[in-house]
């Protein structure tokens, strides 16, 4: 009775099958407590009291459960970071950073100028025409609705047993991105595509928050922007490179072929991934460049106001009137918690 197969969650997703003792089991309770009795005999007191550790050793992190040390790391990971409606543009959100231990002006990250609802009801159209993929793409859109895991792992040869210190970079990445996605959703409020026609019929149940931004787009730009920066240069080929990146698109499709999205939420779940991933590598203390970026949703149009697409070939980098790059880097500060994960997931590769 006491002795069950459980199935464990992992930072990566779920784990492996396990046979575990329910700590709860009155009978071990019991024994061990007669066990006791029977060995440790009169209680000796320390001959002196232990050393205290330094505080704030960040080497210590090593030593807690995966689950409590990402929750030491929460703070870190998200403290500083705001959003905030523009001064400006009532259609605009910003999300920025201030360093609490030492504030100066806020750092921007990225900002998010809302579609108009007349682009949102031209996207109507693609949506419904992106339905006729959905038996093709049946299995990866179930598969991809809880994470992506399976997925990237594949990419790279991804081991939980080898590579547990990638995936707990990874369940922050992941945090983070959720986090800012959802206080964007929050903000726009943008509807989903069954709310505008019957005729959508969405193939999985429409998630409980808003459309725009995309988090799958959002959290799957995220994470490959990382991974390219983690792994060993040599390692990340333009050909595994060119892998993240058509996963990451395909995956911000499909929730268009499921029919819960628009193609413009993908567009800018692509740049916000981008922007967060940035901006964690900065966090984690990598020399990579961060750069603050805009996404321009009343742009998202074709020539003479035509529906336009999703399209991951177009650069970031100013590539099209919607993607808005600033011209310099932005630095932030290094924390060393997030630093010390960055570290250990680099040196299992």
């Amino acid at each position: 009775k006491y002795m069950t197969p459980v199935i464990f969650l992992s930072d990566g997703g779920i784990g492996n099958a396990a046979v575990v003792v329910d700590p709860a089991n009155p009978l071990l309770a019991t024994a061990k407590n007669h066990s006791r009795g029977a060995l440790v005999g009169p209680f000796q007191a320390l001959a002196a009291a232990p050393a205290m550790p330094a505080v704030e050793d960040v080497a210590k992190l090593k030593k807690w459960d995966p689950a409590h040390r990402m929750q030491a790391c929460v703070l870190d990971l998200l403290g500083g970071l705001h959003v905030a409606q523009d001064a400006i543009n009532a259609e605009q959100m910003n999300v920025g950073f201030v360093d609490l231990a030492a504030p100066a002006a806020a750092v921007p990250v990225a900002r998010l100028v809302r579609p108009t609802a007349a682009i949102f009801q031209q996207q109507l159209s693609l949506v419904a025409n992106y339905a006729e993929l959905r038996e093709d793409r049946a299995a990866e859109i179930l598969a991809q609705m809880p994470n992506q895991h399976a997925f990237w792992g594949s990419i790279i040869g991804l081991n939980d047993n080898r590579h547990k210190n990638t995936l707990e970079l990874i369940a922050l990445a992941m945090l983070l991105a959720n986090s800012v996605e959802m206080r964007f959703k929050h903000a726009f409020a943008c509807l989903r595509p069954d709310d505008l026609s019957p005729q959508i019929q969405p193939m999985i149940p429409t998630p409980g928050h808003s459309s725009w931004p995309s988090g799958h787009a959002t959290e799957m730009h995220l994470l490959v922007t990382v991974l390219k920066a983690v792994l060993p240069p040599a390692m990340v080929t333009p050909g595994m490179a060119a892998q993240f990146d058509r996963l990451a698109a395909r995956v911000a499709v499909n929730r268009t072929v499921a029919g819960v999205h628009f193609p413009v939420d993908s567009a800018v779940g692509r740049l916000l991934g981008v922007a967060l991933g940035e901006f964690l590598i900065a966090r984690c203390g990598s020399a990579n460049p961060m750069h603050c970026r805009t996404f321009d949703g009343p742009s998202f149009s074709g020539p003479g106001g035509a529906v336009l697409d999703f399209d991951p070939r177009v650069s970031l980098d100013n590539g099209a009137p919607y993607y808005v790059r600033d011209a310099g880097s932005n630095a932030v500060a290094v924390s060393p918690l997030l630093q010390h994960i960055w570290s250990r997931a680099q040196g299992e590769w």
